[in-house]
């Protein structure tokens, strides 16, 4: 655990005896102190509009310049839900109409040094209207991409791919489920007379 948080001294008493404690924490020799490096929870929201889904360029570290989907670390005694809503106000100023969830995946978020492993929740969501968004400073700029057209090569985190590569997935099989229930018009010449 030390390698990921480079903690050179007990964060309770300064001493420098310390060392790994289990799998994800640290313990003082001095104090007895026990500090655990346990993973974060974030939520970030796939926002579903008739152009496409909106992503959005860091301007900061880390990954600055990768595209990433709208959210972030969820606060002291905030759900998911309450969490990922304040995100977008912050972020893009937009209000949610509604939000589904869409599945989690493992990331790590390393800052300043600090390894952080995180678990993200994702959320297929509808905005109200787009008309008053604002970028936080934290944003560049703001695109929208036919699900298929998203490169996620161009994509900040790894457990954001991993969404997307899922939200791509679904997408291609309802418009293949949609060609399939489309009503066959049958080939060749019709027979008997067509009707006036």
């Amino acid at each position: 655990m030390i390698p990921y948080t480079h903690f050179q001294f007990c964060p309770n008493c300064g001493g420098r005896k310390i060392e790994s404690f289990k799998k994800n924490g640290l313990k003082c020799l001095d104090c007895a102190y026990v500090y655990f490096h346990n993973c974060a929870s974030a939520a970030a929201g796939i926002i579903e509009t008739k152009e496409g889904v909106i992503l959005m360029k860091r301007r900061l570290a880390p990954k600055r310049g990768y595209f990433d989907l709208p959210g972030g670390f969820v606060g002291y005694g905030e759900s998911l839900e309450v969490a990922l809503v304040r995100e977008m106000k912050e972020e893009l100023h937009i209000d949610i109409a509604a939000l589904r969830y869409f599945g989690s995946f493992p990331n790590t978020y390393l800052y300043r040094k600090v390894t952080y492993f995180t678990t993200d929740a994702f959320f297929i969501c509808k905005p109200f209207h787009l008309g008053a968004m604002r970028l936080s400073e934290e944003i560049c700029e703001v695109a929208i991409f036919k699900p298929e057209k998203i490169d996620l090569a161009k994509i900040a985190f790894r457990s954001v791919k991993e969404a997307l590569q899922k939200y791509q997935s679904e997408w291609v099989r309802k418009k293949l489920k949609k060609v399939e229930n489309r009503p066959r018009i049958p080939f060749g010449r019709p027979r008997g007379r067509l009707p006036r």
